[in-house]
């Protein structure tokens, strides 16, 4: 089942969203213990309109448990989510870090596909396609668009399945990224 999510399910989420911060090797991931990283992230994600906050997700759920999450927000408020962070009632050492996502990745002009993510015992079953498949549904009008590393040829293939077309390049924190594009006028779903 696929649903908003809400505060509850900030800890599977801090998870999902964890996976990806270490992937992506922040500093944060590194520097700190990542009990610590996930207890702020639940935190943000939580109390804050941090550009992870449950305002901004669906999970999909099975048996009573989220197995995976998306996450998009207005492209053009991307940084004014990522500032959230300094609202965040936490350590002088946390807040040493900055915050954790300084660069910007999205366009202005689209509605950004921040992250999807599954727990490891639920990949293979399709739930990032359905997720991606219910997000791009709420708003049939809108450019959607996203990033994906550039040598994770799985995900490249997933997103051309779903009809992201692949429309620029970037580096963000070390790593090359192509920037993909959707509008439903150019679909496959």
């Amino acid at each position: 089942m696929i649903r908003l999510a809400r505060k509850e399910d900030k800890h599977q989420i801090a998870e999902l969203i964890y996976i990806i911060w270490n992937d992506m090797e922040l500093d944060i991931v590194r520097s700190l213990p990542r009990d610590t990283v996930l207890e702020v992230l639940a935190l943000a994600i939580e109390t804050v309109e941090y550009r992870n906050s449950y305002r901004h997700i669906y999970v999909y759920e099975v048996d009573g448990n989220v197995a995976g999450c998306i996450v998009g927000y207005p492209g053009a408020k991307e940084m004014t989510f990522e500032n959230a962070w300094h609202d965040l009632d936490v350590t002088e050492e946390i807040k040493s870090f900055g915050t954790p996502l300084p660069e910007k990745e999205a366009r202005n002009d689209e509605i950004y596909i921040e992250s999807v993510a599954t727990f490891p015992e639920y990949r293979g079953q399709g739930i990032a396609s359905k997720l991606f498949k219910h997000l791009l549904n709420t708003d049939k009008n809108a450019k959607w668009g996203l990033i994906c590393e550039k040598d994770n040829v799985g995900a490249q293939a997933l997103y051309k399945r779903l009809g992201f077309k692949i429309d620029g390049e970037t580096t963000l924190y070390g790593h090359d990224y192509h920037h993909m594009t959707y509008q439903i006028n150019e679909s496959v779903i």
